[in-house]
């Protein structure tokens, strides 16, 4: 059996229905997917009904679909709660926890029981996608395929190739991509965390250094990043901020600061004990966590409608 296209491709499978899962779920059945869908939790099933139901009523009323292409919208959705009555997926997206032990025995399922062309993705963050990969029969098509929240709304989509990956499944990974209304980046090859992860998290680690060293509060650190990276960064991607606001300076700067900013391998102390304790950084009393994450929604449409007007000039950099 050969390769399919994208424009031919109706039914995805969705392993795992945790927060991200059902984002990427209301992605797939906004742009017009069949969905497959499978987690071990059973609850999952109306958890996600609900959540997508929500996601689609949102890009109605913000004219991303037209109503008539919410109407029936369950009939595409199926919930399964044994793996292998995914065998009708055509293309499968993988977003459970980050077990080595547990994605493995998840693709050695999905192997016995899809076509060797279709492709196997998978969502993870933290795992090398060539070590996922070690043990698979048919490497040839496994990708990694990372996603943001809101999935149905950001136009972030990283796609990376295994060792073993061959192009043409990468480029239908892409296809696919954009028929979801992503902005698919495509890494050369395999690097731990992809690129965003890569860049936030040497952001968190220095962040956290200055609260630890007594610069500044969690919230002035926050504020400091909010009003200026914050500011630019949809608009300008690194490279095109240091252009624009004259690279000269930033090696001269790079010299001074670089030595001072904390480069540790090891998880903060303060993070430590955040987790360990199970606090917060703020504190969230009478709900307002929850109300965070409903004005988080909103406000990715915004920027979902900012980024479009200046797609232009966004798009000059591909």
């Amino acid at each position: 059996m050969s390769l399919k296209k994208a424009e031919d491709i109706k039914t995805i499978g969705l392993v795992g229905l945790g927060l991200m899962g059902q984002g990427i779920c209301s992605c797939l059945i906004a742009y017009g997917f069949n969905v497959i869908a499978y987690s071990r939790t059973k609850a999952r099933e109306q958890e996600t009904i609900k959540h997508v139901e929500e996601s689609l009523v949102k890009m109605v009323n913000r004219g991303i679909l037209k109503p008539e292409e919410k109407k029936g919208w369950q009939q595409r959705f199926k919930y399964v709660n044994d793996l292998t009555l995914i065998e009708g997926s055509e293309f499968v997206v993988e977003t459970v926890g980050e077990s080595l032990e547990l994605k493995r025995s998840i693709y050695d399922t999905l192997e016995s029981v899809l076509d060797e062309d279709t492709v196997i993705a998978t969502n993870t963050s933290g795992i090398s996608i060539s070590l996922l990969q070690e043990k698979m029969k048919h490497k040839k098509r496994f990708i990694g395929m990372h996603w943001a929240e809101p999935a149905e709304i950001t136009h972030y989509l990283e796609i990376s190739r295994a060792k073993d990956t061959e192009d043409e499944y990468v480029q239908l990974a892409v296809e696919i991509g954009k028929r979801l209304g992503k902005k698919p980046t495509v890494l050369n090859f395999d690097i731990s965390g992809f690129i965003s992860n890569r860049l936030m998290y040497a952001m968190l680690r220095e962040a956290i250094h200055l609260v630890e060293s007594g610069v500044a509060d969690v919230a002035t650190v926050d504020r400091s990043f909010r009003n200026d990276i914050g500011w630019w960064a949809s608009l300008f991607g690194p490279f095109r901020w240091m252009d624009i606001t004259g690279l000269p300076i930033y090696a001269k700067v790079m010299k001074g600061i670089f030595p001072d900013l904390d480069n540790r391998t090891k998880v903060p102390e303060l993070m430590k004990e955040k987790v360990e304790s199970g606090a917060l950084f703020y504190s969230y009393e009478n709900g307002k966590e929850k109300l965070w994450e409903e004005v988080w929604t909103e406000f990715t449409h915004d920027i979902r409608e900012i980024v479009e007007k200046y797609e232009t000039w966004i798009d000059l950099d591909k």
